[in-house]
């Protein structure tokens, strides 16, 4: 008579790991199919009753079958196939070698702690009073003791040297935990990251500050005649990209220009005092400061912005400039 058992299923076992059925080599093993009762075949004097059956196997899906037949001309076999039969037991277990094992997170189920072993060869089944799991499978060894598979998630030696090199490195101790690492990670990002912002502000307020001093410096130089108006915009963009040399170079030829428009009135004043000595006449004076001798000496923005906006004052002012109208300070 043969009894159905389930020797595989893909879940999780009581161990912390499961093994893929597909995987499962059964090929040796059917050249022997023999059934042990608890995996107990070595350390002791053997009595001949080691072996109680022998099995068939099917694989149903994602399970491995196994259909035994007991050996009933054989006391103890026939014993154990008395309790089977009567519902005492109803598990049975596999021992297998491990061939390969992964630790891939898509074949990762809930609650598994090791590896997923994906190739195994069967060595025998033996029917157990208490198995592995809620399916009665278990993967051990003669001893009973858990398959050599790694831990889902272990820390080599070379990932823990290199976390004591970072812990060193951010002033922590050795023996310093992920957490307290990762900690000391985030307040170093955090601490970047301010800096980061406070060095962007500063860097657009000296921006800013620049590109108002490079305004006032092309006015300047749009007033004394150095620059066209129309060519303003794009010299105060020149600013943007060699600030201190632009500075320098515009700053030197508004004082040159500057000099030289003060020499030009000093010459002036000379020409018309040599003229007032030979004609006897003397020079219209002004206590106004609108006037193009005041503008031209002391306000040249002023005197530009006129020529630009007020055409008829300033042709005006030139005017009574060359009828001698000068600024007389009070």
């Amino acid at each position: 008579m043969e009894y159905k058992f389930i020797v595989n299923t893909e879940n999780v076992n009581s161990y912390g790991y499961r093994i893929i059925t597909e995987g499962i080599d059964i090929s040796q093993y059917e050249r022997n199919p023999v059934v042990l009762f608890m995996h107990k075949r070595s350390e002791y004097q053997p009595t001949g009753d080691e072996v109680i059956g022998r099995a068939r196997l099917t694989k149903e899906g994602d399970q491995l079958i196994a259909h035994i037949t007991f050996d009933s001309k054989n006391d103890f076999a026939s014993k154990i196939e008395q309790k089977v039969k009567g519902d005492f037991i109803r598990m049975c277990s596999m021992y297998a070698d491990v061939i390969e094992a992964s630790s891939d997170e898509a074949l990762v189920k809930p609650g598994q702690k090791y590896e997923t072993i994906t190739k195994c060869k069967l060595i025998e089944i033996s029917i157990v009073d208490i198995g592995g799991n809620d399916d009665a499978i278990r993967l051990s060894g003669h001893t009973g003791t858990t398959p050599k598979i790694k831990l889902l998630n272990q820390k080599t030696e070379h990932t823990m040297s290199e976390l004591k090199t970072i812990a060193l490195a951010l002033g922590k101790s050795a023996d310093s935990s992920e957490v307290t690492v990762l900690e000391a990670v985030n307040s170093l990002k955090l601490s970047l990251e301010t800096e980061k912002t406070a060095t962007k502000e500063w860097k657009d307020k000296y921006i800013a500050l620049q590109a108002q001093e490079a305004t006032k410096l092309v006015d300047r130089a749009v007033a004394l005649g150095l620059i066209p108006e129309d060519l303003k915009d794009v010299q105060v963009k020149a600013f943007e990209s060699d600030f201190d040399s632009q500075s320098v170079k515009l700053s030197k030829l508004i004082k040159e220009k500057e000099d030289e428009n003060q020499t030009n009135g000093i010459q002036s004043k000379i020409g018309d005092a040599v003229q007032l000595s030979k004609t006897g006449k003397g020079s219209k004076t002004g206590d106004e400061k609108d006037t193009f001798d005041y503008l031209q000496k002391h306000d040249s923005v002023e005197l530009s912005r006129i020529r630009s906006e007020e055409p008829q004052k300033y042709a005006q002012l030139v005017k009574s400039y060359g009828e001698g109208v000068r600024y007389t300070a009070k």
